[in-house]
């Protein structure tokens, strides 16, 4: 058996007790010290039986203003609408609602491609402006080759706008063919 010596005596006769004293002073005592500032700081914050009143009809007061802004934006009209479409419109559908309102101006479509890798500037102006609208999470850039005269050009771009439809005319070129040859660049 281990002989128990006066050093292992004093040692347990001081450590112990004062590991304990520790333990409650950081555990317990120190949640109830942090409760006890907490209750502090919210009766700081509570008003007097003799404010009461005061602060009372402040807050009523503020709560009747907030009421009338309410009304007051109520009676505002929506804003109106510059765009309209659906979110889950396809990209074929997109395309084909673009080229039936190029034909119906008069155009010929000759040919159309995805335009891929399109400068950040570009992006930034009209595929972001899109974007915006909330309808065209992901709007793609298109050209389009015309055949068509001039005021069917016009006409095209003037219907596109009448229409509000979710498109961003981004470019128009004449090409120099000798023929009525566009290129029509836009944002679906």
């Amino acid at each position: 058996m281990t002989e128990i010596r006066t050093k292992d005596k004093l040692f347990l006769a001081v450590v112990i007790p004062v590991a304990l004293l520790a333990a409650y002073w950081y555990g317990w005592r120190a949640s109830a010290g942090r409760q006890l500032a907490e209750l502090q700081n919210r009766e700081a914050q509570l008003v007097t039986a003799e404010d009461f009143p005061i602060e009372k009809r402040r807050a009523d007061h503020e709560l009747a203003e907030a009421k009338a802004e309410l009304e007051a934006e109520k009676k505002v009209p929506p804003p109106q609408v510059a765009v309209v479409a659906d979110a889950g419109t396809s990209e074929a559908e997109r395309e084909r609602q673009i080229l039936l309102l190029l034909r119906e101006a008069g155009l010929t479509v000759v040919g159309s491609e995805t335009l891929k890798g399109s400068s950040a500037a570009h992006a930034g102006k009209a595929g972001e402006l899109l974007k915006a609208t909330g309808v065209r999470p992901v709007p793609i850039h298109r050209a389009y080759t015309l055949d068509g005269r001039y005021p069917d050009v016009v006409k095209a771009l003037k219907t596109l706008a009448e229409r509000k439809m979710a498109a961003i005319p981004d470019c128009v070129q004449m090409r120099a063919t000798g023929r009525n040859r566009w290129t029509l660049e836009v944002w679906l």
